[in-house]
Parts: structure tokens; C-alpha cells; sequence
């Protein structure tokens, strides 16, 4: 687990150097993540948007995983979980959450639109309460 936790700082230190060389870029980024996650909240609750991304966390091939894993943590700020413009990208296009279901439109990877995997992600709660990943599906 400290390895894993050691990879995890050094990428998040690489990644703040670099908005260090070029501020305004990194400036862009969070105010578009934060857009991102204000536009969520609204919608939908924050509550509810963390426990998806949890929910995705735990998919075995999913790239962005490496960065939800903590998305239950409240002390964390939600836009730090999105990444619109920076790779790889994680961005949510479209969601519908209801109760016990939720489906979300969902973008990941490049950062360059022709590479960039378009999936819709399906979530239904379980019988302990908590939402899980039923579907996935490539667009």
C-alpha cells in the first residue's frame, strides 16, 4: 500500500510542477473542474456524486480509478476529481440519478478529442444500500 500510495504523490507532485511552470493552464483547468462539479452539485447533490464515483473506483480496467479512489473522503474538494482539459481527462457530459439508478455519459483519456473513450456507465444500488456498476458500454 506505500508503494502504491508513493506513485499516487509523485504523480500528483509531476503534475504540480507543471502547473507551476504554466500557471495560467493550470488556472483554466480548475476553474473548469470546479465549473464541472458546481453544474453536478446542482443537479444532483454532492452526496450522490461522490458515492458514483466511488462506485467507478472499483472497476478493475478503468483508468481514472486511480484518481477516485478517495471520492468518499469529504475532506477532499470535489473538483479535484475531474479533469477536463489535462490528460488523461476524466469528464461526466451527461448524468441521469435517480434514487436507486443512475446513468452517466462519461469521457476519459486523451486529452485529444479523436482519442479521447466516450463510455455511458450504468449504476443501480445493491441490497447493503450502495451503488454499484451494472453496465458499461463504449460509444
Amino acid at each position: 500500500m506505500q508503494r502504491l500510495m508513493a506513485e499516487h504523490q509523485e504523480a500528483i507532485l509531476r503534475e504540480a510542477e507543471e502547473y507551476h511552470r504554466n500557471p495560467i493552464a493550470g488556472y483554466l483547468e480548475g476553474l473548469a473542474n470546479k465549473k464541472m462539479a458546481r453544474h453536478l452539485i446542482r443537479e444532483h447533490g454532492e452526496a450522490a456524486v461522490r458515492e458514483l464515483l466511488l462506485a467507478m473506483s472499483w472497476l478493475p480496467d478503468f483508468q481514472p480509478s486511480a484518481y477516485l479512489w478517495n471520492a468518499d473522503h469529504w475532506d477532499v474538494a470535489l473538483p479535484v476529481f475531474f479533469r477536463c482539459k489535462s490528460g488523461p481527462v476524466f469528464r461526466i457530459k451527461e448524468s441521469l440519478v435517480r434514487s436507486s439508478r443512475a446513468v452517466l455519459l462519461i469521457e476519459h483519456g486523451s486529452p485529444k478529442k479523436s482519442k479521447t473513450k466516450r463510455e455511458r456507465v450504468t449504476f443501480k444500488r445493491h441490497w447493503k444500500g450502495e451503488m454499484e456498476v451494472v453496465g458499461r458500454e463504449g460509444i
